[in-house]
C-alpha cells in the first residue's frame, strides 16, 4: 500500500447544518458525533491503511488554522489550499497535480470529510478491494452501498455486469432523484447509493478530466507550470476561481466508460443535513434526538440542539428541527431539511442590512425623547 494516498476533501461549507455550521466553522470541523471533529474521524478511520504522511487534506485558505488544530501531525506539504471552493472536479484536479510530483504511480483514495461509518473494519476491507481493482485494471472505481430508504438527497448508481465478487460495472449515475424515482431505486436490485468515495491511479483521473473537461484541464496545466515557483500563489489565485463549479460525478464520471463500483456491506451516512442525527444518535422515549438540555411535554420525533447551559423548552411539537446556537435559531420541519441552504442568502441579506442600519437602542431613544 506504499503507493496509496488518501485525499480528504475538507472544503465544503455544510450549509444545511446552519446555524451550527457557518462559513468560519463549517461542518467538517464540528464535533457532531463525539469528542472528535468529522475531519479528525475521517483521518483516523483511514489511517490503518494510509498513514498520516500519505494523507492529503484539501481545504479553503481561510481554514488553515482549523485544519492544523484538528490534524497537528499532518505534514505541511500535505495541506493543499483552495483560494475559493469550486466543487469536487476542481479539488480533485488540483490535488492530482501535487500527487504526480510526489509519486507518478500514486493511487488516490478520495474521501469527503463529513461521512459516518459505524463498521470501520468493513469499510477498510472495501477500500482495499477498490485499491486492488484500480491497481490491476487502471480504471476509476467508486464505492457504493445498498440503499436502506428512498432518499432524495443522495446520488445513485445503476449497476450492470459483475466484474468479480462484489465488483460491478456502472451503467449510469443518477443524481438526487425525485421521490418517485427514489422509491424505484430503493426497491430495485440494481441500484446503489454513490458514497462519493473514489479510488483511481492519479494518471487515470487526470486522463479523464482532460477528456471530459478539457477547459478545466487546460487551466489546471497553467497552475501546474507555476508549481514550485515564486509565482504559484498568484497564478493559483488568478486561475482557480475561473474553473467551472462542477462535481467530478457530473463533469467526468457520468460521461466516462468503464467505471467500476465496489459494493460496500456497511452502514453509511453522508451527514448531509440535520435529519442525519435521527439515523445516528439514540432518541428518547418520545423519539426526540436531543443534544443539550431539553424539557417539555407532548413533543415527539423532533431534533433539538441547544447551546451549552441553555434550556430548550417545548410544548406540543412534532417532527421539527430546533437548533439554537450563538449564530442563530432555526425552527424547521424535518421534511424541509434539504431546503435550509435556500435560507442562507436571505439571512446574509438581513445581516448585511442590519450592519449598515443598526436598530436604535430603545432605552436610549426613550431617554432622548424625554429630554427633548
Amino acid at each position: 500500500m506504499n503507493d496509496v494516498y488518501a485525499v480528504i476533501m475538507a472544503g465544503g461549507s455544510g450549509e444545511r447544518f446552519w446555524p451550527l455550521s457557518t462559513p468560519a466553522r463549517p461542518k467538517q470541523f464540528l464535533r457532531l458525533l463525539g469528542e472528535k471533529s468529522l475531519l479528525r474521524m475521517t483521518s483516523d478511520r483511514i489511517v490503518p491503511l494510509v498513514p498520516l504522511d500519505r494523507q492529503v487534506v484539501v481545504a479553503g485558505t481561510q481554514h488553515v488554522v482549523r485544519v492544523r488544530e484538528e490534524l497537528p501531525q499532518l505534514p505541511r506539504p500535505n495541506l493543499i489550499l483552495e483560494p475559493v471552493g469550486r466543487n469536487t472536479a476542481a479539488c480533485i484536479g488540483l490535488t492530482s497535480l501535487f500527487l504526480e510530483h510526489r509519486d507518478p504511480d500514486a493511487i488516490a483514495v478520495t474521501l469527503p470529510a463529513d461521512q459516518h461509518f459505524p463498521e470501520t473494519s468493513a469499510f477498510l476491507e472495501t477500500v482495499k478491494k477498490a485499491v486492488q481493482v484500480a491497481r490491476d485494471s487502471e480504471v476509476a472505481v467508486t464505492i457504493g452501498v445498498k440503499p436502506d430508504r428512498a432518499e432524495t438527497g443522495y446520488g445513485y448508481m445503476r449497476i450492470g455486469s459483475k466484474v468479480s465478487p462484489g465488483v460491478y460495472r456502472v451503467l449510469r449515475f443518477h443524481e438526487k432523484p425525485d421521490a418517485r424515482r427514489a422509491r424505484r431505486y430503493f426497491t430495485g436490485t440494481d441500484y446503489l447509493w454513490n458514497t462519493g468515495i473514489f479510488v483511481w491511479r492519479n494518471r487515470v483521473v487526470q486522463r479523464l478530466i482532460k477528456k471530459h473537461l478539457p477547459d478545466h484541464w487546460s487551466k489546471l496545466e497553467k497552475i501546474r507550470s507555476a508549481m514550485g515557483t515564486p509565482g504559484y500563489e498568484r497564478v493559483l489565485a488568478e486561475i482557480y476561481p475561473s474553473l467551472e463549479k462542477i462535481s467530478i460525478d457530473h463533469g467526468v464520471l457520468e460521461k466516462a466508460a468503464g467505471i467500476c463500483v465496489v459494493r460496500g456491506r456497511f452502514r453509511w451516512d453522508d451527514l448531509g443535513s440535520w435529519t442525519a442525527l435521527d439515523r445516528i444518535l439514540a432518541g428518547d422515549r418520545q423519539h426526540n434526538v436531543v443534544v443539550g438540555r431539553h424539557v417539555g411535554f407532548d413533543t415527539s420525533r423532533c431534533i433539538i440542539y441547544g447551546r451549552q447551559g441553555k434550556v430548550v423548552a417545548t410544548i406540543g411539537l412534532q417532527d421539527l428541527i430546533i437548533a439554537d446556537t450563538e449564530h442563530g435559531l432555526l425552527i424547521c420541519s424535518k421534511s424541509r431539511a434539504q431546503d435550509i441552504r435556500e435560507l442562507l442568502p436571505l439571512i446574509a441579506s438581513v445581516e448585511s442590512s442590519n450592519a449598515k442600519h443598526p436598530a436604535p437602542n430603545t432605552r436610549q431613544s426613550q431617554r432622548t425623547r424625554k429630554t427633548q
